[in-house]
Order: C-alpha cells, then sequence, then structure tokens
C-alpha cells in the first residue's frame, strides 16, 4: 500500500521542530550524500495508522534483503512504543534542497518532530528476532514485510556465515574500508544533533569484532562516523552487508543466530 500523506497535515502535530534553514550536503559524520544505494532506505512509524491523515515519522534506516523484506534494527520497533500503529519505509535518497524527512534538531526527547516528506510504502507486519534483548541488545535486529513485489530494486548481498572471522584470521579485517549508508544526523551541536534529512554514505575502518558485534574506528583517511537516525542501516565490506547499526557497537549479520532469523525472508 502506498501512503500519500504529505507533511503539512503533519503541523499539529509535530509541534516544536527547529527548522534547519542551510544545511551542508553532509549527513553521516564526514559523509556525503547518497545516491548509489537504492536499496537503502528510511524507516517511518505512524501514529494513526495507514488510512488516515497523519504521515509517517522518521526514525531509523535499514536495508531491502528481498522484494518483499525489509530490515532495521529492533530497538528502532520497540522505541515509539504503544505511538507506533504502523510502519512506512521509503527507498528516495533526498538531496540537502529536497530532504525526504522534516530536517530538524534532535534533542532526544522530540522524536516527533520529523514527518517523513515523501509518499512512503506502508508495512504488512513487524517481525523483531525472537532472542533480541533490548537491555543487552543482543540480536538488535527486525525484518518488516511487504506483499510481495513491493521493492524493485537488486536486495542487498548479505555476508555469509562468520565472514568477518575469516578475514581477521587472513589479517585483513582491520584493513578493510566499511560502507556505512543511512538517513542520520551529520553532527551533534549544543541544540542536539543535526538532522538533515536525506541519506548518506561514508566509510570507517573496521576496529574489533565480538561474537555477536563489530566495532568501527574513523582514521583520518576513513574518518565517516555513524549517528542517530542511522540505527538499522547496513555496513558494507567488498559490496556485502556484514552488521547493521545497533547502538555504540554494530550488530553482526554474519553470525547464524541472524543469518537463519533472515533466511526465510528471502527464499
Amino acid at each position: 500500500m502506498i501512503n500519500s500523506k504529505f507533511h503539512h497535515v503533519a503541523k499539529g502535530v509535530c509541534m516544536g521542530l527547529l527548522a534547519i534553514t542551510s544545511l551542508s550536503s553532509y549527513a553521516i559524520e564526514n559523509g556525503q550524500h547518497d545516491y548509489m544505494h537504492r536499496n537503502v532506505g528510511g524507516v517511518g512509524f505512524d501514529i494513526d495508522g495507514p488510512a488516515n491523515p497523519t504521515p509517517p515519522l522518521g526514525l531509523c534506516s535499514g536495508f531491502v534483503i528481498s522484494d518483499w523484506a525489509f530490515v532495521t534494527a529492533a530497538h528502532c520497533i520497540i522505541t515509539p512504543g504503544p505511538f507506533a500503529q504502523s510502519w512506512a519505509v521509503t527507498l528516495e535518497p533526498g538531496t540537502p534542497e529536497s530532504p525526504v524527512i522534516m530536517p530538524g534538531i534532535f534533542t532526544g526527547a522530540n522524536v516527533f518532530d520529523f514527518p517523513m516528506l515523501v509518499e512512503t510504502i506502508d508495512a504488512i507486519a513487524v517481525h523483531l528476532h525472537p532472542d533480541f534483548d533490548p537491555g543487552s541488545m543482543t540480536l538488535d535486529v527486525a525484518v518488516l514485510e511487504f506483499p510481495p513485489g513491493t521493492f524493485k530494486v537488486r536486495p542487498v548481498r548479505l555476508a555469509g556465515q562468520y565472514y568477518l572471522d575469516e578475514l581477521d584470521i587472513q589479517g585483513v579485517l582491520n584493513l578493510r574500508p566499511v560502507g556505512l549508508v543511512g538517513y542520520g544526523a551529520q553532527a551533534l551541536t549544543n541544540e542536539g544533533y543535526v538532522m538533515p534529512g536525506y541519506r548518506s554514505r561514508g566509510f570507517s575502518l573496521v576496529s574489533d569484532i565480538t561474537d555477536d558485534q563489530l566495532f568501527l574506528r574513523p582514521t583520518d583517511v576513513f574518518d565517516a562516523r555513524l549517528m542517530p537516525g542511522d540505527s538499522g542501516s547496513p555496513q558494507f565490506i567488498s559490496g556485502r552487508a556484514v552488521s547493521l547499526t545497533s547502538t555504540v557497537e554494530q550488530q553482526r549479520l554474519d553470525i547464524p543466530e541472524v543469518l537463519d532469523f533472515l533466511a526465510p525472508f528471502i527464499e
């Protein structure tokens, strides 16, 4: 179902928005505007359901894994709590001049201030990883389900089982650039995080891995950083999604617990 509710109806709900009148071309900190990743999208939640006038509110990022399934972080789904009546996605990249989510300053307490400004696609079901732990953020993965044939883009390619461990054994894990793509903030100011409302990309490097997490380390050359709003977005090594943005660390996608959960949505 295509959601065609535009932002002008949101003014009565999204009060207190601090609009940004002039934005640079960066969103992921030290990144650049992204047209390339057509299978990475923005995620929003709807407070009155798809049949009612309020548009979805931008919250997180995510990516397509089949023509009917879209992956994001599980913590994105539980964050709005009872306010989320339904979920929606856009694959539009947006631009600094034409954002897909209302730009503004995110303070941590004004999640309702960022309506989506474009047509969105409404999910028909939400699936949290059954072993997701919101306390430890273990297995922070969720899938938004859509009707078959919804997405007309090539799905994101997932890394194979223990791909990161193989790179580590080869001694090259810390040398491979990690691609970052998402709809998150571009900077932290005294007022809060600057949310530009469009998709950006950049590169970082791997700092470390654990059994289920990946840690990044910006350098002088690969200096992009993930920010609020990038949650659920994928990280790529050699074109394969190896993790998604969780909190400080990234949730590994190349472990059996995640690959087994995602497999039914790819087949």
